[in-house]
């Protein structure tokens, strides 16, 4: 409705009845005045309603603009997010659904054999360092992955301030002007890595009442096979997520790093300056897309 009103408004302000551009105008005609063809099956027909949707909107001269304004405006901004939320909930969903998932029914011979392997759950009571190592790496994979499911969902977001795109002149401009605050917050990220690399190999952890309430199980000495099926990302980041949690288990040092006074300090101003960022972005698009709108 806000695409619609704002092209509508534009028609209005210019006064246009006529496609004026003669080279649009002959490729304009057989779109605007030919019927699209209703035969075939469902999917062909969408095909089809798109491409002429597709070739419609090049005959619109306010189409682009007004597009690209209703994205980056508050209610576009707002879209834009619960659907990434919806989509990453959806994922977390099927992973769980497929957790839930009965196995096939062992042979009779080795019924109760198989009960009691499922029933009990393997402890290991004294991880080894090598956990706390692969759960610092796992951290580092998840926050890369989901910096790269971002810039695939949205690349014109703050994770892809460190794109080449040069297609799109306000986003240019945007992403010149903040270049060094993007520099600043992925700073205080590494730093936040670094920090817990030297941390976890000499936290003391003889003091702490955490280190008997973990559960670390055996599972996570093994290696995750990579899944041969295309799952989007999103579902992709929250499973590492998951496996990063259950590698935190095993690690307590991780913990007591995690809560101590530096690492907050750190990583709150990590979370400032990208919630900063994120504002000042957002309101650097809506004032290029409304200065785009001005009729001189």
């Amino acid at each position: 409705m806000e695409t619609r009103s704002c092209i509508d408004l534009d028609l209005k302000e210019m006064n246009i009845s006529f496609i004026g551009n003669k080279d649009k105008n002959r490729f304009c005609a057989s779109y605007l005045f030919n019927l699209p063809d209703t035969n075939g099956d469902c999917a062909l027909r969408i095909a089809r309603a798109q491409n002429r949707c597709d070739a419609l909107r090049r005959c619109c001269e306010p189409a682009v603009r007004c597009e690209q304004q209703t994205m980056y405006s508050e209610n576009g901004r707002t879209l834009s997010g619960l659907q990434e939320e919806v989509e990453i909930k959806m994922a977390e969903c099927a992973q769980h659904e497929e957790e839930l998932r009965p196995h096939p029914e062992p042979q009779p011979s080795k019924v109760d054999k198989s009960i009691k392997k499922q029933r009990k759950i393997k402890i290991i009571e004294s991880p080894p360092f090598s956990l706390c190592l692969k759960y610092l790496q796992c951290q580092k994979d998840a926050h890369q992955m989901r910096v790269n499911c971002s810039k695939a969902s949205n690349p014109h977001t703050l994770d892809g301030l460190d794109s080449d795109d040069i297609s799109d002149s306000t986003w240019q401009n945007c992403k010149n002007s903040l270049e060094e605050d993007y520099y600043l917050m992925n700073q205080r990220r590494q730093e936040a890595f670094a920090y817990l690399d030297k941390c976890v190999p000499i936290a003391n952890v003889t003091r702490e009442f955490m280190i008997t309430d973990r559960i670390c199980r055996a599972s996570t000495l093994k290696d995750r096979k990579p899944r041969k099926e295309a799952i989007n990302c999103h579902f992709e980041v929250s499973r590492k997520r998951k496996e990063c949690a259950s590698l935190r288990d095993c690690c307590v040092q991780a913990d007591v790093c995690e809560r101590s006074a530096l690492y907050a300090v750190i990583s709150d101003e990590y979370l400032l300056r990208r919630t900063q960022l994120r504002e000042t972005l957002d309101s650097c698009m809506s004032q290029g897309i409304d200065g785009g709108n001005l009729v001189v």
